[in-house]
């Protein structure tokens, strides 16, 4: 009798796990885009050739948050990297 729920526990893990793998191994969702107005911050690390953007911040924070005047800051605690405000698409 303990053999029968030990081999039915072992089951039950199995078909869990079995479900399980398959939605995490699947793509994650894609992002839809922002309905607000957006801008992009974009950085170009030392030794880096391409540009990277790295988050998108809300018009309002830039236009009246004076979030751009801190983006173009960035480098003074990060040496050697440029970063800079772009129109979000």
């Amino acid at each position: 009798m303990k053999s029968w729920r030990i081999a039915i526990a072992i089951l039950i893990g199995v078909g869990a796990s079995a479900t399980a793998i398959p939605a995490a191994l699947a793509d994650p969702p894609a992002t839809p885009p922002r309905a607000d107005a957006y801008y992009v911050v974009m950085c170009l690390a030392p030794g880096d050739t391409t540009a990277t953007a790295y988050e998108r911040v809300d018009a309002r924070a830039v236009e009246v948050g004076n979030k751009d005047d801190q983006v173009a800051r960035y480098g003074n605690h990060h040496p050697g990297w440029q970063c800079w405000l772009e129109p979000g698409h």
